[in-house]
């Protein structure tokens, strides 16, 4: 392993960054984490989103869009530790409503075409959906395509990371009709900020949150 003082990580894999981190840890290089924790070595600090509470946000949102009752989709990724917090915080918020079913997540990868085939899945298998939670902005995109196709303009979605392009249909009307808004800016400085206090002798949080917020037509003007 190259000799460097410090890594920071943003481990696409949760599980598979680990002996990565191992490594690491036998060759007494600090390890920091960014946005994804890992599944597996030790880590001096972990600065991320509150993803449970985005999950949480993305469920209110939800609940207030469809008075409270319905059908609900989600499409997740269940190989990032990241994604299944924010699975985990929707569900325990969508819980609190009984007349509201959640029908089991489909795996989109992340990505915009699993999750385009994902949507079309949860479409037709519920003719009475009336809402998508999805865990990132690709998949987001991904299900609005799949919605559009089929013209299921009433349909609800949801996605998460606020990018241009999802703003951006959010503020034209479409299906997608709010973000979950992480604060990267922040997550990267107090990563930075976490590596230097390491380095000062100074106690460091082993977990640093990052407050997030919900975006939609109204505050995305």
């Amino acid at each position: 392993m190259q000799k460097v003082d410090a890594i920071i990580l943003c481990p696409t894999d949760t599980k598979g960054i680990a002996p990565a981190i191992e490594r690491a840890n036998a060759a007494n290089i600090p390890v920091f984490t960014a946005d994804i924790a890992a599944g597996g070595g030790k880590v001096v600090s972990h600065v991320a989103s509150d993803n449970s509470a985005g999950g949480r946000i993305a469920a209110e949102y939800i609940i207030k869009a469809i008075n409270g009752e319905g059908v609900v989709g989600i499409i997740g990724q269940p190989e990032v530790q990241s994604v299944v917090d924010r699975e985990t915080g929707f569900k325990d918020e969508i819980a609190k409503n009984p007349k509201i079913t959640v029908v089991p997540t489909i795996n989109g990868g992340g990505v915009r075409d699993r999750a385009l085939k994902a949507a079309d899945d949860l479409i037709q298998g519920n003719p009475n959906l009336k809402a998508i939670f999805c865990i990132n902005d690709e998949t987001a995109l991904g299900a609005l395509s799949s919605a559009e196709a089929r013209g299921k303009n009433d349909l609800i979605i949801v996605g998460y990371d606020a990018a241009p392009e999802a703003v951006h249909a959010i503020k034209r009307g479409s299906a997608l009709k709010a973000d979950v808004a992480q604060q990267p800016l922040d997550i990267g400085t107090k990563t930075i900020e976490a590596v230097a206090k390491h380095f000062r002798g100074e106690t460091v949080e082993a977990q640093v949150s990052v407050p997030v917020k919900i975006v939609d037509a109204e505050t995305a003007k």
